[in-house]
C-alpha cells in the first residue's frame, strides 16, 4: 500500500522536538520506532502532513535507578528493557510483559513510550505499569507534567496528553520488601499477534517476608483502556502466604466481575470471562510460589 506524501523533519533535542510539533499543530505525527504509525500510514488511519523523528534524543533511551526511583526514558525499546539487569531485578513483570511483544524484529525497533501512546486496551506494557505504580512524566512548553499510569489512558487509542506535548519518561519506585510479579497474555496460537486478553499479577510482601503487604492486578484486552482491579486486590491484604494461597479461587473470581469484560472483533467477553479466571489463578500461584521460596528456605536452615 502506498503512504501518502509528508514532510520528514528531526528533532536535535527535545525543547525541538516540542517547538516543531506545536508549530506544525494536529497535522504532525511523532516517531520513534515507528512500528505502529507506519501500519497506520500505510492504512490510511493517519494521513499527517509532517513527521517529526525523535531518534536522535539518546537522553530518552535511558534505563537508570535514581535517588531509589527507576526512571525509564519513553524511546527505551523493548528488547533493551525485557534483558536489563535493573529491571531483572525490581521489575521483572516488566520485563517479561515486553519480550512478549510482537517479533524480536519488532523489539528491536519499538520504544515503550510509542506502546503507552498508542494507548491500545491490549498494549503489554500497560498492565504491569499499572501494578507497579508507575507514573509517567509528559513534556510541553510549559513544562512537565507528572501522571499516574492509572490516570494516564482515556480509552481506546486516547491518553491524557494534550497535542503538543511529548511523553518524556515513565518512573516508579521498586519495592524495599520481597516482591515477585507474573504477565501472562493469550494470543492465537503460533502468531505475533497482539493480546486477547493480559494479566499482570505483583505482590509484596512485609519486612518480615510472611505476610502480604500489597497487590496489584491489572488486565488489558477486556475493557476500552488497561485497568487495575482493587476489589481483587483487596482478597489478599494483610494476610499470611499460607492464607493467601486459599484465596486466589476467590481474587479470580472478584477479578472477573470487576472486569466487566467486553464483546469485540478478537474475543467474546464471555470467553474473556474465562481466560481472566484461570490467568489470575495461574499468575498468583506462580507468584504467591516464588515469594514462599525463601521462606521455606529460612526454615529448612534453622532447622
Amino acid at each position: 500500500m502506498r503512504i501518502r506524501p509528508f514532510d520528514f523533519k528531526v528533532a536535535d533535542s527535545l525543547a525541538d522536538a516540542l517547538k516543531q510539533l506545536d508549530q506544525t499543530g494536529p497535522d504532525a505525527r511523532l516517531i520513534a520506532g515507528g512500528t505502529d504509525l507506519v501500519l497506520n500510514l500505510k492504512k490510511k488511519t493517519v494521513q499527517p502532513k509532517v513527521i517529526i523523528s525523535l531518534h536522535l534524543l539518546k537522553d530518552l533511551e535511558c534505563i537508570e535507578e535514581k535517588n531509589d526511583v527507576i526512571h525509564i526514558g519513553a524511546l527505551a525499546k523493548h528488547a533493551d528493557l525485557a534483558i536489563h539487569p535493573i529491571l531483572e531485578k525490581h521489575a521483572s513483570i516488566l520485563c517479561q510483559a515486553v519480550g512478549l511483544i510482537g517479533s524480536w524484529q519488532i523489539r528491536n525497533a519499538g520504544t515503550i513510550g510509542g506502546n503507552i501512546c498508542n494507548a491500545s486496551p491490549a498494549a503489554d506494557s500497560a498492565p504491569p505499569l499499572l501494578v507497579l505504580d508507575a507514573d509517567v512524566v509528559v513534556a510541553g512548553l510549559k513544562g512537565d507534567r507528572i501522571i499516574p499510569v492509572t490516570s494516564f489512558f482515556t480509552g481506546p487509542g486516547q491518553t491524557v496528553m494534550e497535542p503538543n506535548e511529548i511523553l518524556k519518561e515513565i518512573r516508579f519506585k521498586p519495592s524495599v520488601n520481597p516482591s515477585a510479579g507474573c504477565y501472562l497474555k493469550l494470543r492465537r496460537r503460533k502468531a505475533v499477534d497482539i493480546s486477547l486478553v493480559g494479566v499482570a499479577f505483583q505482590a509484596q510482601t512485609d519486612a518480615t517476608g510472611k505476610n502480604i503487604e500489597k497487590v496489584g492486578i491489572a488486565l488489558g484486552g477486556v475493557a476500552p483502556t488497561p485497568i487495575r482491579v482493587p476489589e481483587a486486590e483487596s482478597c489478599f491484604k494483610g494476610i499470611s502466604i499460607d492464607k493467601a494461597f486459599e484465596k486466589i479461587k476467590l481474587c479470580a473470581q472478584a477479578s472477573v466481575e470487576a472486569a466487566k469484560p467486553i464483546d469485540d472483533l478478537r474475543a467474546s467477553a464471555d470467553y474473556k470471562r474465562t481466560i481472566v479466571n484461570v490467568f489470575v489463578q495461574r499468575c498468583a500461584q506462580q507468584v504467591l510460589t516464588e515469594l514462599k521460596i525463601p521462606m521455606l528456605k529460612k526454615i529448612e536452615g534453622d532447622l
